[in-house]
């Protein structure tokens, strides 16, 4: 073994003992998935309660833990948030009536009962079985402690309703079941607007008192609004399995227009029964549909290619990251679809969109890329200054990109005379290349490169005849320290040229380059450790902050806490950094690598952040969590990694 390569792998036992030093190593669990759909057919209103008008000088009505001095307000909307996915999964129809921090009233409905009244009404509006709003207590008493229904039993006529006393019991038994308390209280009958303003049957849920130190030390913990948003789902499941027929006969007493309205399908609906027939995914099915102008099937070869043309233009979200090179060929009563892809999920497609068209007796031979014929030395190492990647393997066959001298790049492809190599490098695109710019490698060479500590050159180095690319990224080899500013770097070459005496190193000036401090804490960890102060916070679709948020708004916040702004959408942060992982390349990430993800149709419509090695955490229903690739791991997600596109690190 040379002198380079025992120093080599020495930098890289080293760099891996620093990156699995770095892995975050947090609890995880799975959360909470209702079984079935036993709420199917239930309509119910969900009140976060409080929210702006709490904040008006003089109201006092809102609770304050005792201690942690957390507000009432920000619990309640958690748990409205993650019992709405409950719900949802369940089978229900959930309306909420706030999902941030303000007033439900109109600018001109100023006071509280007014306030109050646009709740109720929201309930009213969308002919709901149940409305129930959701508050946390504070009494004079601080020995308080147990969970207290509000409800108010006669309806507006004077008459009594059993149901809402019913529902009172129900939601208390099962939310003690989940929820600390040391006594038991009765259901409180006040005539509360939030009660009594209207004859559907109404709860106000005060899970417990904010004034209990006891229960404020559990309340506030992270994570404990799960438990109270599983307790009230019980009881709504309960109360529409033991009374549901009830609340379906007062609902159409209530609004008669429901029972004679015959309910007409959705377009989603349409969609869906279409996409069940052909046995496709109804996200193909969904863009077909808008895509194909006919109502017949393609009827020849050009059709279908036009077809096929058209969905990778209008479905995938980027080409130069997706290779979607299928071709159709008539045979007989066949329809032969061949060519290839470098992502599983869009060899099924490339089958469901001719489907989803109408056509049938399909035959599948798609090649899922990297292809056999480039045998173990499927990676590679850009081992000339420059060189361009065409569209075709034809010299100035429409240029994709450049790449550098150091770059690595993942294999798909090889002409069969090996005169060019399909590659796909840091930038996500792929293109074809002449095979004398790159040196192949195996996995465990391609590891020791891809993960050297690297200097980037900022400004083009000659050393004789061979030049050293502004931009390019070479592994450091040694670091001559100097009193002055002439310190040099030996940096590592993919092969040995006449500028160096055929030797594997060349010596660069400190200046001409770009290299990381090796004892700051990477950008990457900042941003894995800003993720996990999500862990369990509502997944809301648009959401930024503790109270919710979603997958990339996740993704966004983490990196911005590294000093780092990324574009908004899943979709538009894959522009950022280095491909560092794909589906058929995926060794343990650093922590901050982004983890994006496709759906059926091969859209990228969901990313998360790594925590180093095979866990990762994302915004998913119901909640910010775990998962991981990795098979034996608990966590483990097989639809997750079935869907994973590629890893990116935004910064090195």
């Amino acid at each position: 073994m040379t002198t380079n390569v025992l120093f080599s792998a020495c930098l890289f036992i080293l760099f891996l003992a620093a990156a699995f030093a770095d892995t975050l190593n947090i609890e995880g669990e799975r959360p909470f998935t209702p079984t079935g759909k036993p709420l199917q057919g239930l309509d119910i209103t969900l009140d976060p309660g409080h929210g702006g008008f709490a904040h008006q000088p003089g109201y006092t009505g809102s609770a304050r833990g005792v201690n942690s001095r957390i507000v009432e307000n920000d619990i309640n909307m958690l748990v409205a948030a993650q019992l709405r996915h409950h719900l949802t999964d369940a089978g229900a129809q959930v309306h909420l009536t706030r999902q941030d921090d303000r007033k439900v009233a109109s600018a001109t409905e100023l006071s509280r009962s007014e306030e109050l009244g646009a709740r109720t009404r929201i309930a009213e509006q969308n002919r709901s079985h149940l409305f129930i709003s959701i508050h946390h207590n504070a009494s004079s008493r601080s020995s308080a402690h147990g969970v207290m229904i509000l409800c108010w039993p006669t309806d507006s006529a004077g008459l009594d309703q059993p149901l809402e006393r019913q529902l009172a019991d129900i939601l208390r038994d099962e939310i003690e079941k989940f929820v600390p308390h040391n006594e038991r209280f009765d259901a409180w009958e006040n005539k509360h607007p939030l009660v009594a303003g209207s004859d559907i049957p109404s709860a106000c849920v005060e899970f417990g008192f904010m004034t209990n130190p006891e229960f404020d030390a559990w309340v506030s913990q992270k994570g404990s609004h799960r438990y109270e948003a599983r307790g009230l789902y019980e009881g709504i499941v309960r109360m529409w399995q033991e009374h549901g027929e009830e609340l379906e006969s007062l609902r159409r007493r209530l609004f008669p227009d429901v029972a004679n309205t015959k309910p007409r399908a959705s377009a989603a609906e349409v969609i869906n029964a279409r996409a069940e027939a052909l046995g496709v995914s109804p996200l193909v099915m969904k863009v077909v549909s808008g895509i194909w102008p006919y109502k017949r099937p393609p009827k020849n070869e050009e059709e279908v290619q036009w077809l096929l043309h058209r969905y990778g233009r209008e479905a995938l979200d980027d080409t130069t990251f997706f290779l979607f090179d299928i071709k159709v060929q008539r045979e007989k009563k066949k329809w032969i679809v061949s060519g290839a892809t470098n992502y599983g999920i869009l060899q099924e497609a490339s089958e469901q969109i001719l489907k989803a068209a109408g056509l049938k007796n399909i035959e599948n031979r798609v090649e899922i890329l990297p292809s056999e014929r480039l045998g173990e030395k499927r990676f590679g190492v850009v081992q000339i200054p420059m060189a361009l990647t065409w569209s075709r393997p034809v010299e100035g066959a429409g240029v994709r990109t450049q790449l550098l001298l150091g770059e690595r790049v993942f294999l798909l492809d090889q002409t069969a005379d090996e005169g060019y190599l399909l590659v796909q490098g840091g930038e996500g695109y792929w293109g074809w290349v002449r095979s004398e710019a790159v040196r192949r490698m195996d996995e465990a060479e391609f590891s020791d490169w891809f993960h050297a500590r690297t200097a980037v050159v900022r400004r083009d180095i000659m050393v004789d005849d061979l030049r050293l690319p502004a931009g390019a990224a070479l592994p450091v080899l040694e670091h001559a320290e100097s009193d002055d500013s002439f310190g040099t770097v030996v940096l590592r070459l993919p092969k040995g040229v006449r500028a160096t005496k055929g030797m594997g190193s060349v010596k660069a000036p400190v200046a001409d380059l770009h290299l990381r401090d090796a004892g700051t804490e990477p950008p990457g960890l900042r941003a894995a450790k800003a993720a996990a102060e999500f862990l369990t916070t509502p997944y809301v679709f648009g959401g930024r902050s503790q109270l919710g948020i979603d997958c990339s708004g996740l993704s966004g916040l983490a990196w911005t806490a590294a000093g780092l702004t990324l574009p908004r959408d899943a979709n538009q942060q894959i522009l950022v950094g280095r491909t560092v992982a794909t589906p058929y390349h995926l060794p343990p990430l650093l922590p901050g690598d982004l983890v994006f993800f496709c759906d059926d149709a091969g859209r990228v419509i969901h990313s998360g952040v790594s925590l180093g090695g095979m866990r990762y955490i994302h915004a998913s229903p119901p909640e910010v969590q775990i998962n991981s690739f990795d098979s034996a791991d608990p966590l483990y997600s097989d639809s997750w990694r079935k869907h994973f596109a590629f890893a990116r690190r935004p910064m090195e």
